[in-house]
C-alpha cells in the first residue's frame, strides 16, 4: 500500500466506503451511505501532489499532459480515480472507493433491509432456476453488492466466468474464473470487455457475469444468454427498469449499428427474464425497489410487469424512506422455465 498520510485513518475505518479529495480545501467521505465532510484538509498543493505521486509509484502508472486522468487499483483491491490539471482547477482530484472487506450473503442483505425474506427467496429461486438477471441502479446504489450475493447462490457444479473493468466481485464459487479488461499502454493495445466475452465462450462457461454493461459487450452478452448460458447476470446504470432496457438498446445499437431497433428489442426480450432495480435513499439505505419481469414485445415495444415493489410510507414524516415490500399479485410467466430447472414456485406465492 502507498503512504497515504492522514488518509490512512479513513482507509482503516470500516464505516467509510469512499474517500473523495476535491482539492486542498476539503476531503469528503461516504460513511454508512451518506456523504459527509471528513474534517480533514490537505495542507497545501505540494502535499496533495506528493500523495498523488505515492499512489502512482506503487501502481507503476503515470499521469501525462496528454492523458491527465487515470483509473488504478491499490493492493487491497480499492479503486482509485485521479484527474489533474489541465482538466481540474485546484490540482489533483482523487476518488478512492474502498474494496469491501465483507462478502454479504442474501440473508445479510435481508438484515440490512435491502430486501425482505419473501423477495430474497424469490431471487434465490430465480438464480437457481437459471433466469437471466439484469441489476439496475444509480451510482453506489448497491448493484455490485447484490450481484455478489446472487453469485453465491449458483450451484457448485456450474462454471462461472466473470468479466469486469475493475475487480469488484468477490466470487466464493470454486469453479469460477475472473477476467479483467486492460487499458492501452505504449507497447500494447487495449483489451475490451467484448473481446473477453468472446473468449469466455471458449472457456466452457455455464454462466457469464458482467460486472457492468458500459459498451458493446451488452450486445454480446444478450447473444450468450440466447445461446445456452442461462442464469447469466450483469449490472447497468439506470434509474428504472424501463430506463435499463432503453440503455441496453442504446448499447446494442452502438455495437451493431446496422441492426434495426425492433431486432434489438426482440433480442432483449428473448435473453433477459428479470430487471432488479436498486436505489440508495436519502437516509443512506440501499434497497431493492422493484423486481420486474420482461414479458414480450408488442407493437415494437418491450412489455414488462412488476412482480415486487417497495412502497414508501408517505405519511411517515420523520422517516420518509420507510416503507414495505409489496407483491403486486402478477404471476410470472416463467414459472414453467423454473420448473424445468428443478425449482417450484406455486402460483399462490404471489397472491
Amino acid at each position: 500500500m502507498p503512504e497515504l498520510g492522514a488518509l490512512s485513518t479513513f482507509m482503516k475505518d470500516p464505516t467509510i466506503t469512499e474517500i473523495m479529495i476535491n482539492d486542498i480545501r476539503n476531503v469528503m467521505v461516504e460513511r454508512e451511505g451518506k456523504l459527509v465532510f471528513s474534517g480533514l484538509a490537505i495542507g497545501n498543493l505540494e502535499e496533495l501532489n506528493r500523495l498523488t505521486r505515492n499512489i502512482l509509484e506503487v501502481s507503476g502508472r503515470a499521469l501525462t499532459p496528454e492523458h491527465p486522468y487515470i483509473d488504478l487499483m491499490l493492493a487491497d483491491g480499492s479503486r482509485v480515480n485521479i484527474i489533474t490539471t489541465p482538466l481540474t482547477q485546484g490540482g489533483p482530484c482523487i476518488t478512492i472507493r474502498k474494496f469491501p472487506t465483507k462478502r454479504y450473503s442474501l440473508d445479510d442483505l435481508v438484515g440490512l433491509e435491502m430486501l425482505d425474506k419473501r423477495t430474497a427467496y424469490f431471487l434465490n429461486a430465480c438464480v437457481v432456476g437459471k433466469l437471466n438477471v439484469l441489476i439496475a441502479g444509480g451510482t453506489n446504489s448497491g448493484k455490485t453488492t447484490l450481484l455478489n450475493s446472487l453469485t453465491q447462490l449458483v450451484p457448485k457444479g456450474e462454471r462461472i466466468i466473470a468479466i469486469e473493468d475493475t475487480p469488484e466481485l468477490v466470487l466464493a464459487h470454486a469453479n469460477s474464473v475472473r477476467l479483467q479488461t486492460k487499458p492501452q499502454t505504449p507497447t500494447s493495445p487495449a483489451i475490451q470487455a467484448r473481446e473477453l466475452l468472446a473468449n469466455s465462450l471458449r472457456m466452457r462457461p455455464d454462466r457469464i457475469i458482467v460486472g457492468e454493461c458500459r459498451r458493446g459487450e451488452a450486445f454480446d452478452l444478450l447473444q450468450a444468454m440466447n445461446t445456452g448460458h442461462g442464469g447469466s447476470m450483469a449490472t447497468i446504470h439506470a434509474n428504472s427498469p424501463r430506463d435499463a432496457l432503453s440503455r441496453m438498446e442504446t448499447l446494442c445499437l452502438l455495437a451493431a449499428t446496422d441492426l434495426p431497433l425492433i431486432a434489438v428489442r426482440k433480442q432483449i426480450n428473448s435473453a433477459l427474464d428479470l430487471v432488479v432495480q436498486v436505489k440508495r435513499f436519502r437516509s443512506g439505505k440501499r434497497r431493492v425497489t422493484g423486481i420486474t419481469e420482461i414479458t414480450g414485445v408488442e407493437s415494437e415495444t418491450i412489455t414488462t410487469q412488476d412482480i415486487f415493489l417497495y412502497e414508501t410510507d408517505t405519511r411517515n414524516a420523520q422517516n420518509p424512506d420507510a416503507g414495505h415490500f409489496k407483491c403486486t399479485g402478477f404471476v410470472p410467466t416463467f414459472l414453467e422455465k423454473l420448473a424445468e430447472n428443478g425449482v417450484e414456485l406455486p402460483k399462490n406465492y404471489f397472491a
